[in-house]
């Protein structure tokens, strides 16, 4: 039977079926009453990431495809299907498709050395519990900042981000493997666990630095107002503010979900620096050329690789910066959400945003690649007087989930609304964008789920089982949502969660938090077949915020 035209047919293999048959009988017996008339052997295609592709391709006009089933066509056929029909006939998926898109590749997941590579191991991959942490393990270090080998030397554990190698955290041991493979922690307590309990006291307590090259990023130039109009179209918060002003803000699409999240700075009239997550390099890229009216003189340019940036972060950042450069540091010339260019060493000219995208005073700093290895090792040479240590995204995660910081991709997605998140303060109603519509009817009608954090309680963190993100969440004995994220908050003390859960027929914004928090509602996640009790919280607990301007050191308030 010759499925693929001009392939050869496939050659039935009775002998692997036997093996494959012997062991299906002794689980269901009944089967070998049955006569088997044909044996199909067929081609299959299977991804870099053991997930099907589909929608429109960017390099083709009006193409839509819907491929690469790696071993599960079976399952997901019915359900693709319908969502491609909704797709063909001109609307939005019901349900969010960012992990299906094929969008979510770059250039070199199409590379045939790559592909033959990393195909033979998702196609071995079928049956493992591909946890949401899960390393591959082929076509590895493919992409690498330049002070890769740097941080390798510093002990750098990395995992892959579209095909960036990243340290997750950096071990002490010797003669440890440089890249994470497989599951980081597969039931319980894992092992880098005291790696990162020493990076997180590091950027809570001292000063840090984190390699977040991976993250997309974005030059977008144009005339002062055409610029300027083409971003408010797009993005639902104001951006026409100062020049060095950095804006958080979503991009949303016409059900008000979230196309993007990320940072806007204005480094001039005409000038903008856009910062996403990496898994948006391509989409994020196509939604911004694709808004672009024939009438705007408008260039974006992904710059991703041109860049170098490190998250210098902790409470005596500032303190270390300013020995670093002539520029002024302190609060009242660089506070929070602002950004412009400073010099450190003889490195001129680097891009400096003060966020630190994990809740902690810090700056990310967008440094040319020739100037990453000078400014690396300026950083750490004056860094040693005050403590500093290299941290990675492990210790990143528990920051930012413990203060309940959001991540696109991980925590919300096309299908997230601002409103079902408590980010609507971050919403400008009053100007026209895209998606403004649906979002004034669901603030007026309410919302089908909520975002919000879980702490767990009464959870032994050496001989439970740990929550990764999956898990089922449960109000009452009554499945009502899927956690996103998890990690150990070391402030708090205990696992946090976050995730959605249901908010049944509520039609406000208030009576959907006042009925989520009713205190008849007991709470519990499902972790490997066990549940624990949560404490459910729509805003995170306070923690104490330790830095150069306020150094007494506060209990956390719950």
């Amino acid at each position: 039977m010759q499925l693929i035209p001009g392939a050869a047919a496939v050659e039935a293999d009775w002998d692997i079926f036997g093996d494959v048959m012997e062991k299906l009988a002794k689980r269901f017996t009944s089967i070998m009453d049955l006569e088997i008339k044909e044996l199909l052997s067929v081609r299959e295609a299977f991804t870099p990431d053991g997930l099907p592709i589909m929608g429109f391709l960017p390099d083709f006009h009006n193409y839509f495809c819907l491929t690469g089933m790696s071993g599960s066509a079976v399952a997901l056929s019915p359900g693709l299907s319908r969502i491609a029909a909704q797709w063909l006939l001109g609307s939005e998926p019901a349900i969010d498709t960012s992990k299906f898109e094929v969008t979510r590749f770059i250039s070199l997941h199409s590379n045939k050395h790559y592909l033959c590579q990393r195909a033979a191991e998702v196609a071995g991959s079928g049956f493992k519990p591909l946890d949401p942490l899960y390393q591959w393990s082929t076509a590895r270090t493919l992409r690498v900042s330049p002070l890769y080998l740097q941080f390798k030397d510093a002990g750098a554990v990395f995992g892959e981000a579209m095909g960036f190698e990243q340290p997750l955290y950096f071990a002490t041991e010797k003669n440890l493997p440089s890249i994470e493979v497989g599951i980081p922690y597969p039931i319980g307590k894992p092992t880098w666990f005291p790696y990162v309990a020493s990076e997180y006291i590091a950027c809570r307590e001292r000063v840090a630095v984190m390699d977040m090259s991976a993250h997309s990023k974005f030059e977008i130039v144009g005339r002062d107002e055409e610029v300027v109009n083409y971003l408010e179209r797009l993005c639902s918060a104001s951006v026409d503010r100062p020049v060095g002003t950095t804006i958080f803000t979503g991009m949303q699409n016409a059900h008000g979900g979230y196309v993007a999240d990320c940072t806007l700075s204005r480094f001039a009239p005409n000038e903008y620096l856009l910062a996403a997550p990496s898994l948006q390099q391509t989409r994020l890229f196509l939604w911004l050329k694709q808004h672009i009216e024939p009438t705007e003189v408008i260039s974006v340019h992904d710059v991703t690789s041109k860049y170098t940036t490190l998250n210098v972060l902790g409470p005596t950042s500032r303190l270390l910066l300013q020995e670093l450069t002539d520029q002024s540091m302190d609060s009242q010339s660089f506070p929070a959400f602002r950004c412009k260019e400073i010099n450190i060493g003889c490195a001129s000219s680097l891009k400096a945003v003060s966020v630190s995208h994990c809740g902690e005073l810090g700056w990310t700093l967008y440094i040319p690649n020739e100037f990453a290895l000078h400014v690396f090792q300026e950083l750490m040479r004056l860094g040693k007087s005050y403590g500093l240590q290299l941290s990675g995204a492990y210790a990143f995660n528990s920051l930012r989930i413990e203060k309940f910081f959001v991540r696109w991709g991980v925590d919300i997605n096309c299908s997230a609304t601002p409103n079902e998140c408590g980010r609507l303060f971050r919403v400008n109603l009053n100007k026209d964008f895209i998606g403004k519509q649906a979002l004034v009817m669901e603030k007026e009608c309410g919302v089908k789920r909520r975002f919000v954090q879980l702490l767990l309680k009464d959870h032994d963190m050496y001989n439970d089982p740990w929550p990764h993100g999956n898990e089922p969440i449960y109000r009452n004995g009554q499945f009502c949502g899927l956690t996103t994220s998890a990690a150990y908050a070391f402030t708090l003390g205990r696992q946090v969660c976050l995730g959605h859960v249901s908010v049944g027929g509520c039609k406000s914004l208030r009576d959907t938090d006042s009925f989520i928090q009713d205190a008849n509602f007991i709470y519990q996640i499902e972790i490997a077949g066990r549940r624990f009790d949560v404490q459910l919280n729509l805003h995170s607990p306070k923690l104490p915020m330790i830095s150069s301007e306020h150094p007494q050191h506060y209990c956390p308030t719950q």
